[in-house]
């Protein structure tokens, strides 16, 4: 389930809470919020930085068998030779 960042459209009239922004957890099924779950002002959706996963390969055939993988080279018959 996504985390999605809200803060009050004007401070001023915002309560604690939705002064400084707070974080909520909803489905994506689920349309976003339009005023605060405790004083009813307008709140509007931030844009937040997405968390993916950072992918790493191996760069040469010595990373990769250290990393435990076996290293196979393809022949011309077809056939593959463990290095």
């Amino acid at each position: 389930m996504p985390t999605y960042q809200y803060i009050a459209e004007d401070p001023e009239k915002g309560c604690l809470r939705c002064k400084r922004g707070f974080d909520l957890r909803r489905p994506i099924s689920r349309p976003p919020l339009t005023v605060c779950p405790l004083c009813k002002a307008p709140v509007k959706k931030l844009i937040s930085q997405v968390n993916t996963p950072r992918v790493t390969k191996p760069t040469s055939i010595s990373d990769a068998k250290s990393a435990g993988f076996t290293v196979l080279e393809k022949r011309c018959d077809g056939s593959y030779e463990r290095l």
